[in-house]
């Protein structure tokens, strides 16, 4: 009876070491492909439909940006130079329907002022935000690869206090002149995402997008845009055992959506150090940089920052 026991056990004990690293390869809710670990970043979306929640907060500011000369009946006033700070506030629910298509709902809210007099004289103050409806739409994902194409309905307001539009416009006798406007905008955008284990610590990930609808412009009511960029993730825990991810990432995009000037195009970079040992949950570090063109493309908005993002996959 006690060898029947024993026997039992050293059997239990090989098939718990058998299928061990196959369970635990099952607990690692984030995306994964071929042994490497995504490091998903807010600026590049994953290529993956999964049931997740996640939650950011960003700050960034522009320093001495420069300001054309204020013009009064062809009289050159000043040459004035300002600061501008930009808060963002993100959330974000997917739910996977089925394995091969999910539910994406988010809202938002962004922000750009100026700190000083000069630069909320001249660039006044946007607030911007909405949901947003949309569904991801798994293609492909076997391999080393994944492929996935989304469609995302926004619906989003736009409200800007223009100190100097109100100035010029009761100068010139604009018939009722106002200070704070409201544009409502509605687009619909479509994206294809692609996904890469090049190795185990290392993964790629590209994106690319096209969208119509209302601008955040009065001057310009609708128009096309699109976006492009890749994300390249380093998974430190593979490699040396370390908990920590590091992924930088590029995006460019023709609608930035706080720039005061119409047809801006303007370019991101992000380079977020993560910690990642648990299979379910992440939580980075952003450090920001955006370059975006204003005033009738001539000039550059440069702004860095930093943003808070945690993310919980089901």
């Amino acid at each position: 009876m006690h060898v029947r026991h024993v026997t039992a056990a050293v059997v239990a004990a090989l098939a718990l070491a058998v299928v061990s690293p196959c369970a635990a390869q099952e607990e690692i809710r984030r995306p994964h492909l071929d042994g490497h670990t995504f490091l998903s970043t807010d600026l590049i979306p994953e290529a993956f439909v999964r049931t997740s929640v996640r939650n950011s907060l960003g700050f960034a500011q522009a320093v001495d940006f420069d300001y054309p000369p204020v013009v009064v009946d062809g009289d050159t006033l000043a040459l004035l130079d300002g600061s501008l700070i930009y808060a963002t506030l993100d959330f974000e629910v997917q739910y996977a329907v089925k394995d091969w298509i999910g539910l994406r709902v988010r809202a938002n809210a962004k922000t750009r002022l100026g700190t000083d007099a000069a630069a909320i004289l001249l660039d006044g103050i946007t607030v911007g935000g909405g949901p947003e409806f949309g569904w991801v739409v798994r293609v492909k994902e076997s391999g080393s690869t994944a492929i996935a194409a989304s469609a995302t309905l926004t619906n989003a307001t736009y409200t800007r206090i223009d100190i100097k539009g109100f100035a010029e416009d009761i100068a010139n006798g604009v018939p009722d002149p106002k200070l704070m406007d409201d544009v409502p905008t509605t687009r619909v955008k479509f994206g294809g995402h692609f996904g890469w284990a090049i190795s185990r610590p290392l993964g790629l990930t590209v994106l690319g997008e096209g969208a119509y609808g209302d601008t955040p412009w009065r001057e310009v009511s609708e128009d096309w845009d699109y976006s492009y960029g890749a994300a390249l993730d380093f998974d430190a825990k593979p490699a040396i055992g370390i908990p920590l991810g590091v992924a930088f990432g590029f995006k460019q995009t023709s609608l930035p959506e706080l720039s005061t000037a119409a047809g801006a195009v303007a370019r991101n970079t992000v380079l977020r150090i993560a910690y990642n040992a648990q299979p379910d949950f992440l939580i980075g570090l952003d450090l920001t940089g955006s370059s975006a063109s204003e005033i009738d493309g001539e000039d550059s908005v440069n702004a860095g920052g930093a943003t808070i993002t945690m993310k919980y996959y089901f």
